[in-house]
């Protein structure tokens, strides 16, 4: 059976794991369902964690939700460092943004399959060596493609709980 890996960027993360709704949370839940189910594989980088923590600092019960969630996606999904080869690549692209460059590079050392952002310049990227770039609702849309056996909308339960 073909694997498709999938790198989650940190904005994809943070829709998965924000009490707030976002324009691509829908989607993002989407991925992590079919991830968690094993019909992807997924990779998110420890500082993808780290940049989503500071994001829910402020809040005590925003950083215990995201510690449990954490403890939870860590269960299904590769939680990878950045090394040495990742920030070779970064520095030596030329990039405008290293943040991104070392993201962008360590899925591809990591021989992911598609990089899903929710950042519009990074998803309109052309393929790099077979590694697509789209948004969590353009990759939505090709798991249906694919037949991965995407439910349709209001049948997903997210694996966080809305405080409101």
């Amino acid at each position: 059976m073909l694997t498709i890996k999938v790198f989650l960027d940190t904005n994809v993360l943070i829709d998965v794991l924000s009490v707030a709704e976002r324009p691509a949370t829908e989607y993002s839940i989407r991925i992590f369902q079919e991830i968690r189910n094993f019909k992807l594989e997924g990779v998110i980088t420890v500082q993808s964690v780290v940049d989503a923590a500071y994001v829910f600092r402020k809040d005590p019960g925003t950083q215990r939700l995201f510690r449990d969630s954490i403890l939870q996606i860590r269960n299904y999904v590769n939680l990878e460092p950045l090394n040495a080869f990742d920030l070779q690549d970064a520095l030596l692209s030329g990039a405008p943004d290293f943040e991104d460059a070392l993201q962008v590079y360590h899925a591809y050392n990591a021989g992911c399959d598609y990089f899903i952002t929710s950042d519009r310049v990074l998803s309109s990227r052309s393929p790099v060596s077979g590694m697509q770039f789209c948004t969590p609702e353009a990759f939505v849309r090709k798991m249906k493609e694919m037949s991965l056996g995407v439910r349709t909308k209001g049948t997903l339960t997210p694996e966080r709980t809305r405080e409101g």
